[in-house]
């Protein structure tokens, strides 16, 4: 009788209006369970951390006063904090081109090879795979100026020892090394999914064009038509260069003389060593919203080229 009576009022023009709520409700009951899981686990502890930053909550006292944007201006005034943030932007500004470029070329030669494909997949992933609080210890020794081969071959070209980690000049460039090598296979393996979206008539085209030359193809043909996979790789990077903690921790521990003090190991020595939670709620907040803003630029840029 209901089915009847729908399909009456369908045929009158009248929408039934029983069918799209239960439809709408039973989305809503099923979509919930992941609304507060994300709410519980996202948006909670951001707001908590918000509000932390605003007062000088100091860990083991156990009251806390509001002081309102006394912790931002304390921050911005704060030499260590432009210290680290220039850390941080010179680290990507190593790691991310070197990286990404790196990553294209050897996608590139790899991506037509049938047997071997497979092997050289596996080689550049196993540093994305691989504990980087374990390979730090192999880094300190690879670029230790006493004892590492590096520091053996430098001096047998005629350029003397570098020791990476104890001089400040080289220390970052230390760290920008072991962050090429991890970031290098996770880049490789973007890079390589986006060749596969290349249809081979394009190549064919271009090699009939004369453009047979690998520089000229990655010029003419692969950058094009690599371009969206290119700029995410881009972003991600960039992303991830500036969440940079592990070797820092377990090498550097910012030294030497703030050589290698980047945002996030600044933070967690405000907030965990020094009790100053306020304060490292506050560069917790900033560090989100820089990385809040490279999501937004590349949530722009991708509207710009479906647009």
């Amino acid at each position: 009788m209901a089915l009847a009576a729908d399909a009456a009022s369908t045929r009158r023009g009248v929408r039934p209006a029983s069918k799209p709520l239960a439809y709408a409700s039973w989305a809503y009951l099923l979509s919930a369970p992941a609304f507060l899981l994300t709410v519980a686990t996202i948006v909670a502890p951001l707001i908590i951390v918000a509000a932390i930053s605003l007062t000088n909550y100091k860990f083991g006292r156990p009251t806390m006063k509001f002081v309102g944007l006394d912790n931002y201006g304390q921050l911005f005034s704060d030499p260590d904090f432009w210290n680290a943030l220039r850390n941080s932007a010179t680290y990507s500004a190593i790691v991310v081109p070197v990286s990404v470029l790196l990553a294209f070329v050897l996608a590139a030669l790899v991506k037509s090879r049938t047997r071997s494909k497979r092997f050289y997949e596996i080689v550049f992933f196993l540093p994305v795979a691989s504990t980087l609080t374990a390979m730090s210890i192999v880094w300190s020794y690879i670029l230790n100026g006493r004892i590492g081969p590096v520091a053996d071959l430098t001096e047998a070209i005629g350029l003397g020892r570098p020791d990476f980690f104890s001089d400040p000049r080289l220390a970052l460039i230390g760290l920008a090394i072991i962050g090429i090598w991890q970031l290098l296979g996770f880049n490789f393996i973007l890079f390589l999914a986006g060749f596969t979206t290349i249809p081979k008539e394009v190549e064919e085209a271009a090699a009939l064009d004369g453009i047979d030359r690998f520089w000229d193809r990655a010029r003419y043909v692969f950058l094009p038509m690599l371009a969206p996979t290119t700029f995410v790789v881009l972003l991600l990077s960039l992303i991830q260069t500036f969440q940079v903690f592990d070797t820092i921790a377990v090498l550097t521990n910012g030294g030497p003389n703030g050589a290698t003090d980047v945002l996030l190991y600044k933070i967690q020595r405000d907030s965990f060593v020094s009790l100053k939670v306020g304060y490292g709620s506050a560069l917790t907040v900033v560090f989100l919203i820089l990385l809040g803003l490279f999501a937004v630029a590349q949530g722009l840029a991708s509207r710009k080229r479906e647009g």
